[in-house]
């Protein structure tokens, strides 16, 4: 009877130190920002469509990354991204490609229809800095323009390029870093939208595809 006593009592010990904690949840945090200008020129006669980006495996999870010192990565414990970098970034393209209403039409991948020109790419870094200028988010993509109707590999290939941009970060903190990620994805928007427009118009000349 006295063991059981015991037990009862530590049982009840053990959950009245559980009730007494204080229950946190994960904050996730996602990109926001209005998407960029279209060019000022006429709309390109052609129809893209935005492969799912894929993500180097440093930043395939949704944990907001830091680099404060140089090999040395963490991640901030109670704070998340929303979804990961490759999927956010495929879909504030695919948004903003459509929004810009530069072309004739912006498809997903899991949109039917055929296209002539493919967007692909991966997104090699996508995380906050340390530098001389203090904390800053950074973000980096290797994308790739397809043209679908070359036959050799080589002529399928408009163009492929790496962009990298930084956006400074008010402070040291996972929602600062959400808020400058949304800077520096806009500018990478942007000029990602420059270029395929200028790809795609120089290709087509103005004709459908």
């Amino acid at each position: 009877m006295k063991r059981l006593l015991c037990i009862l009592s530590a049982l009840i010990v053990i959950m009245g130190c559980g009730g007494g904690r204080s229950a946190y949840g994960v904050k996730h945090y996602l990109p926001e920002y209005s998407p960029p200008a279209a060019p000022e020129r006429l709309k390109a006669h052609a129809a893209i469509r935005v492969e799912p980006f894929a993500a180097a495996r440093a930043f395939a999870g949704t944990a907001m990354v830091y680099r404060s010192f140089p090999f040395e990565m963490s991640s901030y414990s109670r704070e998340r991204w929303r979804v990961t970098p490759g999927d956010m970034v495929t879909d504030f393209l695919l948004r903003d490609l459509r929004a810009s209403g530069a072309f004739k039409a912006v498809l997903g991948s899991e949109d039917p229809g055929e296209v002539r020109f493919v967007l692909a790419g991966t997104v090699a870094e996508f995380l906050e800095t340390h530098g001389g200028k203090g904390p800053a988010a950074r973000l980096a993509a290797d994308v790739t323009l397809l043209d679908t109707t070359r036959r050799e590999i080589t002529q399928r290939v408009v163009f492929q390029k790496t962009y990298a941009v930084e956006e400074a970060m008010k402070e040291r903190s996972a929602r600062a870093l959400a808020e400058a990620m949304s800077g520096a994805m806009r500018k990478f928007s942007a000029a990602l939208l420059e270029d395929v427009h200028r790809a795609v118009g120089e290709s087509t000349d103005g004709k459908a595809p």
